[in-house]
């Protein structure tokens, strides 16, 4: 049997945008004989109103927040790993912000958002403006702001980790409480797992499970990485 993994944002849809209508007709179809899961940064709500509620509806479980909220099919919600930043952490965030030479960053209390057992930080627009967006990451590869800021949070919180999320934001975590650690939740017994993801490879929070799907044995585990958004995800399926 084959059990499919999705990320999300900029696998079914393009990063930051809504999913297209075509796109998501030709997804439930393909899927309706498929056991595929969600695992995404995002919190269910924002997910919902990226791809909609059918296609999370359908899925075998739902991993939100990478994979610290988690939506089981009998229902309801388990959240874990959820915790508090300290002074000292805030008091590192706030630095970075103030010393960002990013023209357009937000007031500090819109740059970082709680979710459930992570945290978002970004000094881009949280808006689906292509251009606000593009804006900061031409900025962000002029000055490897985001890989700055990883570094630093890694080599200074030992209880922290993060990670770059999408193409504007850092997805922040209690070490170990990565997209790593959904795997210990789906029965893989001698299943194949394939995972479709767009944020692998240094500091991208999509790499804690390519590792682990890596350790499988007998190559049971097979990523797909998209780099040119959901048409790309498209013409892969049309394979499978």
């Amino acid at each position: 049997m084959i059990k499919y993994i999705f990320d999300v944002d900029g696998v079914l849809c393009d990063t930051g945008q809504l999913i297209d209508d075509e796109f998501s007709e030709y997804f439930k179809w393909w899927s309706k004989d498929k056991t595929y899961y969600l695992v995404t940064g995002s919190h269910k709500e924002k997910t919902i109103e990226q791809i909609g509620r059918a296609i999370p509806d359908h899925q075998e479980i739902g991993f939100h927040c990478i994979g610290n909220a988690i939506y089981p099919p009998a229902g309801g919600e388990v959240l874990i790993n959820e915790f508090e930043f300290t002074e000292e952490e805030m008091n590192h965030f706030y630095n970075f912000w103030s010393r960002s030479i990013y023209d357009q960053k937000p007031e500090f209390d819109n740059v970082i958002e709680k979710r459930q057992g992570s945290y978002n930080f970004s000094l881009a627009t949280r808006s689906r403006d292509r251009e606000l967006r593009s804006h900061y990451m031409r900025h962000d590869k002029l000055y490897t702001e985001r890989e700055n800021f990883i570094i630093q949070l890694n080599n200074n919180f030992p209880r922290l980790e993060a990670y770059a999320g999408g193409s504007v934001s850092i997805d922040i975590c209690l070490r170990g409480a990565n997209k790593g650690q959904i795997l210990e939740l789906i029965d893989t017994g001698e299943d194949t797992i394939v995972f479709f993801c767009d944020q692998y490879g240094k500091y991208g929070i999509d790499t804690p499970l390519v590792t682990k799907l890596e350790w499988l044995p007998d190559n049971r585990g097979k990523t797909y990485k998209i780099d040119n958004g959901y048409k790309e995800t498209w013409e892969i399926l049309k394979t499978l």
